[in-house]
């Protein structure tokens, strides 16, 4: 009974129904062996960079639980491009790779502001602000809907917005109240252009312009695959191009994750182990040398 078993789970394997139709596809490397090098420099920059939260003093103190909370968000950010990666979904690891660059950009210009800590203020009230304004519309969501409402907590939110928070109001043209669309009233193309780093507007180009479509399946996301071009070779040229946008995603999450950490200054940066990550980077890229990088000023 066990032979025959054994037998049927062979045949079962033969048959070819748990695995690819396609005979090119035993071929295909996978991503973790493409991009062997770009998965060893995520790691061993996110194994630092944990070891380095969980090891920062004063944690407490606002100022640090700024910068260490920013970090994290980031670090979280480049291991989710990690995860997609691994699996050849670079179109998605474009979405992530695009939060990276928008929190990159945005502690940017909180680091040239004259008085950084009263621009780190700013920023979290307009968090606040946020916060409470998506409060706000659950509450009428829920008002909509027939839902219960706590009448305590959506007078306290009103309240808030009302009052607190009219450093932060705009005009609009029907006299109706209306906020400013960010904690500096600029959008990410302006914070890009105002970047020390001149390759912030190339990397916003091709992030909110050539990967726009990705990033909200657009039909220019799929048009490719639609009229693809099943002559001899196209398998081998789709993995190629596949892998290819896998190291230029791969590139840009490493490279935004980096700068942010040099502008955080309440937390340890390792500068010199930084440089080598990027110039590793740059080997595998094949292109030219990268900018080095740029510290934000200390405490």
């Amino acid at each position: 009974m066990a032979q025959s078993k054994n037998k049927a789970k062979k045949k079962r394997k033969k048959s070819g129904t748990t695995g690819s139709r396609n005979p090119q596809m035993q071929h295909a490397r996978s991503p973790k062996t493409a991009l062997r090098t770009f998965f060893k420099i995520v790691n061993d920059v996110s194994t630092s960079a944990e070891a380095m939260l969980l090891a920062t003093p004063n944690s407490s103190q606002q100022l640090v639980r700024f910068d260490t909370q920013v970090l994290m968000r980031g670090l979280n950010s480049l291991k989710a491009v990690r995860v997609l990666l691994e699996q050849g979904y670079w179109e998605y690891g474009v979405v992530v790779s695009r939060q990276l660059f928008e929190l990159l950009v945005n502690v940017e210009y909180l680091d040239k502001m004259p008085d950084r800590e009263e621009a780190t203020l700013l920023f979290a009230r307009y968090g606040l602000l946020q916060f409470l304004r998506a409060e706000q519309r659950k509450i009428a969501y829920d008002e909509e809907k027939k839902r219960p409402v706590n009448a305590e907590h959506k007078a306290q939110v009103e309240q808030h917005l009302d009052q607190d928070f009219m450093d932060f109001r705009s005009n609009t043209k029907d006299g109706s109240v209306g906020w400013v669309n960010s904690w500096c009233r600029k959008d990410t193309a302006a914070l890009a252009k105002a970047s020390a780093d001149s390759m912030r507007n190339y990397q916003y180009d091709m992030l909110y312009r050539v990967w726009s479509e990705q990033t909200h399946a657009a039909p220019g996301a799929l048009i490719k695959d639609i009229f693809r071009d099943t002559s001899p070779g196209w398998f081998e040229q789709t993995v190629a191009e596949n892998e290819n946008w896998s190291k230029e995603t791969f590139a840009f999450a490493i490279q935004f994750f980096l700068a942010l950490w040099l502008h955080l200054p309440h937390v340890e940066r390792p500068v010199v182990q930084i440089a080598k990550w990027l110039s590793d980077l740059n080997v595998a890229m094949g292109g030219p040398a990268l900018p080095a990088p740029v510290v934000a000023a200390s405490e």
